[in-house]
């Protein structure tokens, strides 16, 4: 099939079921997180107690990059280099019927979304998901007579959205996009805000004109 052009891209995209123009992240509560824990860490997002309506999302160790601390053959320097430590704000593209998946398999009940269009423009990216069989490569270095197993060379800059595929872990399914580094909005810049409905008159003080909707992720076993 031909490539689309863009009018056509975003037409197609509105019109298939498992596209969405949300980007929402989650507070993940099967790591032990309490109720109580998520509300405060969701608290502490919007910064609710200053009443400025500034926000931020603080980055966390994500990816292939930060996880490995193996080496790679860097063909700008012509050596081997280590893999850095990168952090990010993960978010997913899915649809309600995924997040209704993220909640019963994370333990979430609270979390936001934002427009895809905005993240895009503030730097977010979807993730790179390469299989193992093609990143790894053998390599003959500085006449060694071994050849060694390295990884290819991938631009510094696509580090930080790098996911590795393999038999024991391929994330692909997730959907997911990454902003490098913390993330600081607006609270007029959230489309969604996700809690249990008895939180609603607490989150309802950052509400202009009934903007952003508060949504009971409880609420998806009625979709």
């Amino acid at each position: 099939m031909g490539k689309t052009n863009a009018e056509e891209s975003q037409e197609l995209a509105r019109k298939s079921p498992d596209c969405s123009f949300l980007l929402t992240h989650l507070i993940r509560q099967n790591d032990g997180k309490t109720d109580s824990d998520a509300q405060h860490i969701m608290s502490l997002i919007l910064d609710l107690h200053s009443q400025s309506q500034k926000a931020k999302l603080l980055a966390s160790k994500t990816g292939w990059y930060s996880a490995a601390h193996a080496k790679y053959f860097n063909p700008e320097v012509g050596e081997l280099a280590y893999t850095m430590e990168y952090k990010s704000v993960c978010f997913t593209e899915s649809t309600l019927s995924g997040l209704k998946a993220h909640r019963d398999m994370f333990g979430a009940k609270y979390g936001l979304s934002f427009d895809r269009e905005f993240l895009f423009n503030k730097g977010a990216a979807p993730c790179i998901n390469i299989p193992s069989n093609i990143f790894k490569s053998k390599l003959s270095f500085n006449s060694n007579e071994h050849n060694r197993s390295v990884y290819n060379f991938v631009p510094k800059e696509l580090h930080p959205y790098i996911n590795v595929m393999n038999s024991s872990f391929d994330a692909s399914h997730e959907r997911e996009w990454r902003h490098h580094q913390d993330m600081d909005f607006k609270w007029s810049d959230i489309k969604f805000i996700f809690c249990p409905e008895e939180d609603f008159a607490h989150l309802s003080k950052i509400q202009v004109n009934g903007l952003p909707t508060l949504f009971d992720l409880a609420w998806l076993d009625r979709v």
